[in-house]
């Protein structure tokens, strides 16, 4: 449920985001998320964190490659959803993580445990690219 509230999060983010953006520019709208996001995260860090941030350096730098990820997501949520829209570029974005989690299941890559792609996945993911191809038209 707390998965499904957040995909929620996400749709009201993209259009949030895209709104802003056509206002004062992509790559102004994803700077300001990601500004604001490290100021609440630094609050959050500082009152409730348990860990010790120093440990990144140990951390391979691969593994990093994280951060980087988010901003081209959310870029990519600026620019399109003002074009296509927030249903599109959300079922977009949700059929590119079926494939992309369904292969690092399916090979075990990033050290995640080996899941077959089964026929369920499969129809999943078809019933998947049906939506999109529907709310094309």
């Amino acid at each position: 449920m707390i998965a499904i509230f957040t995909g929620a999060l996400l749709s009201l983010e993209g259009a949030l985001y895209g709104k802003l953006g056509e206002q004062v520019g992509s790559l102004e709208a994803d700077f300001y998320n990601f500004f604001m996001g490290a100021v609440i995260s630094l609050i959050l860090l500082i009152f409730f964190g348990k860990g010790n941030l120093s440990q990144i350096t140990k951390f391979p730098k691969w593994n990093l490659v994280g951060g980087v990820l988010g901003v081209v997501y959310l870029l990519t949520l600026v620019i399109g959803v003002p074009i296509v829209g927030v249903g599109i570029s959300m079922i977009a974005i949700v059929v590119g993580q079926m494939v992309t989690s369904m292969m690092i299941d399916h090979f075990g890559w990033l050290g995640s445990g080996r899941k077959r792609i089964g026929s369920k996945r499969v129809a999943a993911l078809i019933l998947m690219l049906g939506a999109l191809v529907l709310t094309l038209f």
